[in-house]
């Protein structure tokens, strides 16, 4: 038997095997989209990294919901503005028309305690901008150290005093004058709260944009790190396929010499 069939025979059963193995491992890396041979550098970035990305997500969270606690409160302001317009128009209507002062002053009354309802229904997670709160505080930056206070106002308390003020005759104990420069001053007060919020609202959404860019950047970032070029391992896998085929062959031709040379000696 020719000496070249023994010698060949292992050399070309490890290639076969080595073929296999990049094969597999060609297509784990498809499957996964991971490189398996990823460096402990690497790796300790991309977990350092995703961290971070935790982090922002967080303070994302806390950013929506704030401004969802703004959006409820703009909502709540404008709807207290057109009822203190409407209370100022009450008074000047039991002024005119002392007769009918009572009348005016029930629906003074309710529309007070309206205002007291709307500040205590407009709550987000139990925080609400027109109750008793004072305020919030978000966490805007990836630091927890970096804070910004959103005010609030009382508006629980001024409805229930509004409507215990509902006494619009002329011998009120408060005047018909006071009562319209104290409304004047709310409304006042509830258009400058409502310029902080839409202040606020743009504030807020301004750093979640940012913070949801940042946290894209950083994924991207690690997906450059870790994942693998698809199009690139699927030409490695056709070029491990057609070493294969070749090596298959090369076996079915070494098998054929061997047979070949054996049949001599039957």
């Amino acid at each position: 038997m020719s000496i070249l069939i023994p010698r060949l025979s292992p050399i070309l059963s490890n290639a076969i095997s080595s073929v296999e193995d990049k094969m597999v491992k060609t297509q784990t890396q498809l499957a996964t989209g991971i490189n398996p041979d990823l460096s402990s550098s690497s790796a300790s970035v991309i977990l350092s990294l995703s961290s971070d990305i935790s982090t922002w997500g967080t303070r994302t969270t806390g950013l929506k919901t704030a401004n969802d606690l703004v959006g409820v409160t703009q909502v709540g302001l404008a709807s207290i503005s057109s009822i203190l317009y409407q209370m100022l128009n009450l008074v000047n209507s039991a002024a005119a028309d002392p007769t009918n002062a009572s009348t005016y002053g029930s629906s003074y009354q309710s529309l007070g305690l309206q205002i007291k309802s709307i500040a205590s229904s407009s709550l987000i997670n139990g925080q609400t901008l027109l109750g008793s709160s004072p305020g919030i505080t978000i966490y805007p930056a990836l630091s927890s150290s970096i804070s910004s206070s959103v005010a609030g106002y009382d508006f629980n308390t001024l409805g229930t005093s509004l409507a215990a003020d509902h006494d619009l005759s002329t011998t009120a104990s408060v005047s018909t004058t006071t009562k319209l420069a104290n409304l004047n001053t709310y409304i006042d007060q509830v258009s400058a709260l409502q310029s902080s919020m839409s202040a606020y609202s743009g504030a807020i959404k301004a750093n979640i944009t940012a913070a949801t860019g940042f946290s894209s950047g950083l994924s991207a970032y690690i997906d450059d790190l870790q994942n693998v070029d698809a199009t690139a391992l699927q030409t490695q896998l056709q070029v491990h396929s057609n070493q294969l085929s070749i090596d298959y062959y090369l076996v079915g031709q070494l098998n054929a010499a061997a047979a070949e040379e054996l049949r001599i000696f039957r």
